[in-house]
């Protein structure tokens, strides 16, 4: 009997069908005898960092420098277990039954499911039952009130992938890219971030990450430009079909008023200012309210600390409906104008997490600040409205970082505080650290921190780790707490930002970047990614720093610190150093300290290409253990160049279904070569290395300066004035390394009306910072870019790194492009502004080149 191949392939399509049909059916009879005595939380379920069991008897916290989840019991508060998940856990959710917790490890781009075998509190005991793919970067993961399906938000894949809670397997992912709540533009990412479930467990909130222009008359580098976005996701916990998950809506937050002036146009008088929402990492679901903590951007000139980033918590209103509309924000930041009697004024920087102490009717909320180490208190009305303790400018907070307070000092200080599980009976508030690696527990009666918990390991003295600790304390505070020699008359905390405002990670999340475009004396700059500062595989190679080539050195962001973050240079000069030296620097700000190693004065003059930066006299700080002293400046540094890591790239084809097709970012990769690898190329992917030891030789030097920012006008210095600059600290030009810039026809781009239009035509004007020349106000002038002084240098931009580049929108110096493929699309870009030949003619060739520059992280084989 003959048997054709055919007929044996259909035979064997036909048995892989019933097998499927089979499989589908066995699942579905098994989760409904899973399902049939399962419990349920009382309340919406949100994402975060750390998570109290429904039966309130453990507390689960992620340990994410330690690649470990820790289990508190509530009733001793004490670590009872810690277990070992993915590369950097971020995120953990309990299921309701308290049989299984599932980790979301963003570097690891997997999520760690971990079976507790036994949860009484005396005998608690959990293994690792399996890790399993779920795409790039998953920061957050959320597990459904009815405890059926777990959520997890792939924000480097754009996806959200469904796990059956029951089973422990993936039933699909959600493509948000390409989905409603992406429209109109699908190039663009939208990174999932923070999520919520609402309790009918029939819908599922997703924020965007960072905002983007406006669909309607957006713009980059003006308050009014942006918008944040929410997409809610109709849901069938019943579905064991990814088709049972749908992106149904998209609501927008507009800018609001920030309640701060400030003299935008240089004519004397103060103007309201307004900030979007943006950085949106967590939402909480109250009642018919979705409540958003935010770091929201204002970057209309001038750049001022105490107006450029805000503390917003913003609203979403008709939750449960199919029908979400912008609610409004709250700046928390005004609620700290007036302290309270005894409490020092520290504003409320990189609001971050936030939770209730009801669940309905009358209670409070405490809002995680970041930046400052603080709980920031706030009434709740039965209405969902929220509101200050005190009055219109005040409200209580709680400090979690005291230094003289025995609760909260040395190893008990809570430091980057990123998450917050409140008790249901509104007792007890349980704090996750990320810099000191611990839980603060907070009685809510008496607004008093009773006990620090230990969850991550404490460095060892004198370690890099330890040195990495202080770092990242450095980054990520917007205060700061250093030793204080006898004889020390200026101040030693707050020196990092005035009052607390902001600090590194206000505008470089993660040590990335907040996607938005600030207005700098050199002109409109995107927050660069500070990944791509040292190469990953050979961390003694830097790349020359800013847009414009500006910095050489980490430390020279000693001048952000000082005039960023900082009040800025003093109205008269004083002492500085030794001798009759004077200078306009603040003795009361900043990491540099006078180079005779003397507290009490400030450095003469900082950030100058003349003097290096590295090594100077500096603050230092006490770390916790037997070390006495580390260098603060330094450390900063170290944690940059060992630290911050490359943002993990798609997954493709060969790792998960329904990844980016290795077939074209290999054809990608081959384009690349032929095409970008002039500029875009070795271990940073940037041409623009650091190959001298600071400070540069005088020949690679130059500057410019427009005749207008001249107060009064004056003649362009030559060249050679470029190396001096007055004690005051006041450089007379804009200096920078001349031969890394290149022109790719970039200066204007996107500006409507500048003849040089791309995409949606939402670049920045090129105008510089108004308002920061001499302390004076004046009108905005021209930005570094073109060649003013006509030298023949000056013309173009400072080639920035690929690294993780996908996660770090929108592109170019001035915010033109919010897609890889507006980049790619540019022909004068990828020609060099005509300088090289056109090889991506052809729609084709640019997806595929677009597919392998959105893929480039580090562990990307380098091109030459």
């Amino acid at each position: 009997m003959l048997i054709s191949l055919k007929s044996i392939d259909l035979h064997r399509q036909s048995w892989r069908r019933w097998a499927a049909l089979v499989a589908l059916v066995f699942t579905a009879v098994f989760e409904f005898v899973a399902n049939a005595a399962a419990l349920e939380f009382t309340a919406p379920t949100n994402s975060s960092p750390i998570a109290i069991s429904r039966d309130q008897q453990f507390v689960w916290v992620v340990n994410p420098r330690d690649d470990t989840v820790s289990v508190l019991r509530t009733g001793t508060n004490t670590v009872i277990a810690t277990i070992g998940t993915g590369d950097e856990p971020r995120s953990v959710a309990v299921d309701p039954n308290n049989n299984y917790a599932f980790v979301a490890n963003a570097a690891g781009n997997s999520v760690t499911i971990i079976r507790i075998i036994d949860d009484s509190p005396a005998n608690f005991a959990a293994v690792v039952e399996k890790t399993v793919k779920t795409g790039a970067e998953p920061w957050n993961i959320v597990i459904s009130p009815n405890g059926k399906r777990v959520f997890v938000a792939n924000s480097g894949q754009d996806t959200i992938t469904v796990i059956n809670a029951v089973t422990r397997n993936i039933i699909g992912h959600v493509d948000l890219r390409n989905s409603v709540c992406n429209a109109p533009n699908h190039q663009r990412r939208f990174q999932p971030r923070g999520m919520a479930v609402i309790l009918s467990s029939s819908q599922l909130y997703v924020t965007r990450f960072l905002s983007f222009t406006k669909d309607t008359g957006g713009r980059q580098g003006i308050d009014l430009g942006k918008e944040g976005a929410l997409c809610r996701i109709a849901i069938n916990t019943a579905s064991i079909s990814i088709g049972g998950y749908v992106p149904a809506e998209v609501v927008k937050f507009a800018p609001r008023v920030t309640g701060f002036n400030v003299d935008s146009n240089g004519d004397g008088v103060a103007d309201p200012t307004r900030a979007f929402p943006n950085q949106m990492q967590s939402i909480v679901i109250r009642g018919n309210r979705g409540f958003m903590p935010n770091i929201a951007a204002s970057p209309t000139s001038p750049l001022v600390f105490n107006t450029d980033t805000q503390a917003f918590l913003t609203f979403l209103n008709d939750v449960g409906t199919g029908f979400l509309t912008d609610g409004g924000a709250l700046n928390l930041h005004l609620g700290a104008k007036n302290p309270e009697a005894g409490k020092k004024r520290l504003f409320f920087s990189n609001p971050w997490a936030i939770a209730f102490t009801t669940q309905s009717g009358a209670g409070s909320a405490y809002v995680v600040s970041a930046g400052s180490d603080l709980l920031v208190k706030l009434k709740v009305t039965a209405g969902n409205k929220v509101g200050f303790t005190v009055d219109a400018d005040t409200t209580r907070y709680i400090d979690l970082n005291d230094p003289a307070n025995a609760a909260t000092q040395g190893v008990k200080a809570g430091k980057n505080p990123v998450g917050i599980a409140i008790t249901s009976n509104g007792a007890r508030a349980y704090v996750t650290n990320f810099v000191s690696g611990n839980v603060s527990i907070v009685n809510t009666t008496t607004d008093e921190v009773i006990k620090v918990v230990q969850t991550a390991n404490l460095p060892l003295s004198g370690s890099l780790a330890e040195d990495l600790s202080v770092g990242a304390e450095m980054f990520f505070s917007s205060r700061g707490n250093f030793i204080r020699p006898a004889g020390t008359t200026v101040s030693t905390s707050e020196r990092l930002s005035s009052e607390g405002w902001q600090n590194c990670a206000s505008c470089h999340f993660n040590g990335w970047t907040d996607g938005v475009v600030w207005q700098f004396g050199a002109g409109p700059r995107k927050s660069v990614n500070l990944a791509g500062t040292f190469n990953p595989k050979n961390r003694n190679q830097q790349k020359i720093l800013n847009y414009s080539a500006i910095f050489d050195e980490v430390e020279d962001f000693e001048a952000n610190i000082r005039n960023v973050s900082g009040p800025g240079n003093l109205a008269a000069a004083e002492p500085c150093e030794t001798g009759t030296s004077v200078g306009l620097l603040d003795k009361n700000h900043g990491l540099l300290i006078g180079d005779n190693g003397n507290i009490n004065v400030a450095p003469c003059v900082v950030n100058q290409f003349a003097k290096s930066n590295l090594d100077r006299q500096q603050v230092r700080v006490n770390p916790v253990g037997a070390t006495p002293a580390v260098d603060a400046m330094a450390a900063l540094k170290k944690w940059v160049k060992f630290a911050v890591r490359v943002p993990e790239g798609p997954l493709d084809s060969s790792q998960i279904a329904g990844g980016v097709p290795v077939a074209a970012i290999n054809a990608g990769r081959t384009l690349f070569i032929q095409q970008c690898a002039n500029c875009h190329n070795g271990g940073l992917w940037s041409k623009s290395l650091k190959n001298f030891a600071s400070p540069p030789p005088g020949q690679r030097i130059a500057c410019e300066l427009n005749l207008a920012a001249l107060v009064p006008p004056a003649v362009p210095p030559a060249n050679s004035a470029c190396n001096t600059a007055p004690v005051t600290g006041a450089p007379v030009a804009l200096q920078y390394i001349s031969n890394l810039l290149e022109d790719v026809g970039s200066f204007n781009l996107g500006v409507p009306g500048q003849g040089n239009g791309i995409a949606n035509n939402v670049g920045a004007a090129e105008k510089a910072a108004a308002g920061l020349v001499n302390g004076a106000s004046v009108a905005p002038k021209d930005a570094l870019g073109i060649d003013y002084n006509n030298d023949g240098r000056g013309e173009g931009f400072n080639v920035q790194s690929l690294l993780g580049v996908h996660l770090v929108q929108p592109y170019m110096h001035n915010g033109a492009c919010e897609s890889i493929a507006c980049v790619v699309g540019d022909v004068g870009h990828r020609t060099g502004n005509g300088r090289f030949a056109d090889l991506l003619d052809t729609p084709l060739k640019r997806r595929q080149v677009t597919n392998f520059v959105e893929s480039i992280d580090a562990h990307t084989a380098i091109v030459p």
